[in-house]
């Protein structure tokens, strides 16, 4: 029998019927409510490599999770045990939406990577990063959410109707756009051009599919921090900016190779890039770069994310087995100043080796191949529109 979070369960765990209808001081009241959370908080200090500027963020209690530890010990088993998300065990809900089947939701990560500590220092709010001449650590803080795709165990991305998976993508954008504009007082000022509206802190969201990509539940879902501290994607995306004045997504669109096009939607582009570290590594670009966040976008741009999205992760389900891997990536959503909101794909195709330690990339297959195949596996999803899309 299918498992699936029942509506009764939803109801004795829900704080909000969606996230518009909470003030950011709400939300943080409920994150300090939720006394499930307190014996897994983050240690809240985050550390710089000094080479490359890469953001280290420490909780030594997330290597206490249940589903990580029986993971480790019984693979194949662990599949087969009750969903503790279908069982309703899991933290208050603030955001829920009704799909065609189900509901989609979101709520509080149970084990945080970083928490909304009260009485952070003034200085603290002021600067993405401070001086830290002893090297003790620059204080992070924020808020790590969830949100499951479905509240049915089965339905994820790449079995949901076009129309239930732009819900879902409206959800996302809407607690983007609530944490970005509402926390002033909470987060300091993130990095924004003029003249575009002042955002505060930085959203940063991903999906983990499959244990070698870091997905420690099958449940599908996505993950949203919400942070102090300026991710390292986002400050490269900030940098070329600044070095070029013209957005990433941009630069791709006039750069990349026609060859490497996988299907042009309209509004919206899913192309593998020409710097592919790992074979079947894709982008999803948006045409128009002034949208820099997913609450931007318009309902035909959002659309066709949905369906490049749904095509991207459905072509690396059907691809990877072929390669006698199980399906494992990683999607961020690449947004905020300098980057003209963009998606990435990473396929956990190959390992990463002392090569790649060093930062020399070796990929085991040619973009223009693995672009090649993926417009052949994608355009048979949509063999009516196939002679446009790739013209």
């Amino acid at each position: 029998m299918t498992q699936q979070l029942s509506w009764e369960q939803l109801q004795t765990i829900m704080q909000a019927e969606s996230i518009e209808q909470l003030s950011m001081q709400q939300l943080n009241e409920l994150f300090h409510a939720e006394q499930q959370m307190i014996p897994f908080l983050p240690d809240s200090i985050c550390q710089i490599d000094p080479r490359d500027g890469e953001l280290i963020v420490y909780n030594s209690t997330r290597a206490r999770r249940p589903h990580d530890s029986e993971a480790v010990i019984r693979p194949l088993a662990a599949a087969e045990k009750p969903c503790v998300i279908c069982q309703g065990k899991t933290t208050g809900i603030i955001d829920v939406a009704q799909l065609s089947q189900g509901v989609t939701f979101i709520n509080k990560n149970l084990f945080p990577i970083i928490y909304p500590w009260q009485n952070v220092l003034e200085e603290y709010l002021q600067h993405p990063l401070y001086p830290d001449p002893a090297h003790t650590g620059r204080q992070s803080y924020g808020f790590h959410f969830l949100q499951w795709t479905s509240s049915q165990h089965d339905h994820d991305w790449h079995n949901l109707s076009l129309d239930d998976g732009l819900i879902v993508l409206q959800r996302l954008a809407a607690l983007e756009q609530k944490l970005l504009y509402e926390s002033e007082g909470l987060m300091p000022l993130s990095e924004t051009p003029p003249p575009r509206k002042p955002t505060h802190g930085f959203v940063s969201m991903i999906k983990n599919h499959g244990q070698l990509a870091g997905g420690s539940l099958a449940h599908g879902h996505q993950q949203i921090g919400y942070t102090n501290i300026m991710p390292r994607c986002f400050y490269n995306n900030w940098c070329f900016y600044k070095r070029h004045q013209t957005y990433f997504s941009d630069y791709l669109l006039r750069e990349n190779p026609a060859a490497l096009t996988i299907r042009d939607y309209g509004h919206v582009v899913l192309i593998v890039p020409y710097f592919m570290r790992r074979p079947y590594d894709m982008l999803i670009l948006i045409k128009d770069s002034n949208r820099q966040y997913l609450h931007e976008l318009t309902i035909d741009e959002m659309r066709e994310v949905t369906q490049a999205i749904q095509d991207a992760i459905r072509a690396l389900l059907q691809i990877m087995p072929l390669l006698g891997r199980d399906p494992a990536f990683n999607m961020t959503v690449n947004n905020g100043p300098g980057a003209g909101v963009y998606l990435e794909f990473f396929a956990h195709t190959q390992e990463i080796g002392g090569f790649e330690q060093l930062g020399l990339w070796v990929c085991q297959e040619n973009p223009v191949n693995a672009a090649g195949y993926l417009r052949e596996v994608v355009a048979k999803m949509h063999p009516a529109c196939s002679s446009r899309s790739f013209a």
